[in-house]
C-alpha cells in the first residue's frame, strides 16, 4: 500500500518524509520496507522483528541522508502511541554496526536517569537485539495508554475550569463606585450580611461611606506657598501670578490657618482639606 498523508505514521514531517523517498528513489536505494526507505541493517532488524510479531507497524520518526534510521514501533490499535523504536547505530568506533531497542520499560543503569541512553540497551549480535524487542516493544494496553493521557485530561479539565472562572471573573467584575452605590442600597434596605467580612464593609460604609465616596473624587483647589527668610509667596494653581506678602497679616487668612497646621506636620505629609508640607519652607495649601 502506498503512503499517503491519510495514512503516513511517523513523526517527521510528511514532506520530509516524501522527500527522503524520492532522493532514494532517484538514487535507487536498494533497501526498503514498505515505501520507506531504510539502511540496509534497519531493514533486516525489522525484518526478524516483525516475523515473530507480525502484526507490528513501522514509523517514521527520523530520517537522514535520504533514508530512515529511526523506525518508531507501534501497533494498529494504537498508531498514535510508540511501543518503542529500533535504531542501528553504523558509526561505531569498530565499525561495526549497532542494533538498538529505544523503550520507556527499559533502565539502563549505565546511564544517568535523565540521559537519553537511559531508556536505549544495544548490541551488534542482532539476535540479542532482537530478544530486547520482543521483550520491550509489546503492544499498550488500557492502562499505558491512559497514562499517556492523563496529561491531555488535565490539560483540558484546566481549560473548561479556566474558561468558566474566566466567565464568572467577568461577570462579577464591577467598578468600585457601583459596588459602594450597591452596598449603601442594601444598608438603606435593613440588610443583614451573612458573614464577618461583609458586616465590617457595612460599618465602614455606614461610618465612613459618604467622606470615603467624597474622597474619591477629591479635587481641591491648590495653592503653592514658599516661605523665605523676610517674605512668603503664594500662588493658586489656576492664577497667573504669585502674590509676594512682606506681613504674615497679608496673608489670607486661609492659607494662614492651614500653613499653621502644616509647619508642625512632617515632610511629605498629605493631610485632606489642609495641604501637604513638602519641607520647612514649601508648602501646597488646599483650599
Amino acid at each position: 500500500m502506498q503512503t499517503t498523508f491519510e495514512n503516513y505514521v511517523g513523526t517527521v514531517e510528511f514532506s520530509r518524509f516524501q522527500t527522503a523517498v524520492t532522493v532514494a528513489r532517484e538514487s535507487n536505494h536498494a533497501y526498503w520496507i514498505g515505501d520507506i526507505p531504510v539502511h540496509k541493517e534497519l531493514q533486516k532488524f525489522f525484518k526478524a522483528l516483525k516475523a515473530k510479531r507480525y502484526n507490528v507497524v513501522p514509523c517514521v520518526d527520523g530520517v537522514n541522508s535520504g533514508f530512515c534510521f529511526i523506525l518508531g514501533i507501534t501497533f494498529p490499535d494504537a498508531l498514535g502511541f510508540r511501543s518503542g523504536k529500533i535504531s542501528i547505530d553504523y558509526g561505531t568506533t569498530d565499525g561495526a554496526t549497532a542494533f538498538s531497542v529505544h523503550s520507556e520499560k527499559i533502565e539502563n543503569e549505565k546511564f544517568s536517569v535523565h540521559s537519553d541512553g537511559y531508556h536505549i540497551r544495544q548490541s551488534k549480535d542482532m539476535a540479542k537485539a532482537l530478544k530486547l524487542a520482543l521483550r520491550f516493544l509489546t503492544p499498550l494496553d488500557h492502562d499505558d495508554i491512559e497514562a499517556r493521557c492523563d496529561g491531555k485530561l488535565s490539560s483540558a479539565i484546566y481549560t473548561l475550569n479556566n474558561e468558566a472562572k474566566e466567565k464568572m471573573y467577568n461577570k462579577l467584575s464591577i467598578g468600585r463606585s457601583v459596588i459602594a452605590q450597591e452596598v449603601a442600597h442594601m444598608i438603606a434596605c435593613g440588610y443583614v450580611p451573612a458573614t464577618t467580612e461583609f458586616q465590617k464593609a457595612l460599618d465602614l460604609l455606614a461610618a465612613e461611606g459618604a467622606e470615603l465616596r467624597r474622597m474619591q473624587g477629591y479635587k481641591p483647589r491648590a495653592c503653592f506657598v514658599w516661605i523665605k527668610s523676610n517674605s512668603l509667596s503664594y500662588k493658586f494653581k489656576d492664577d497667573k501670578e504669585a502674590i509676594v506678602c512682606t506681613s504674615m497679616d497679608d496673608v489670607p487668612e486661609l492659607i494662614r490657618n492651614k500653613l499653621a497646621v502644616l509647619q508642625i506636620a512632617n515632610n511629605s505629609d498629605v493631610i485632606a482639606d489642609v495641604g501637604i508640607r513638602v519641607s520647612d519652607i514649601t508648602y501646597w495649601v488646599f483650599a
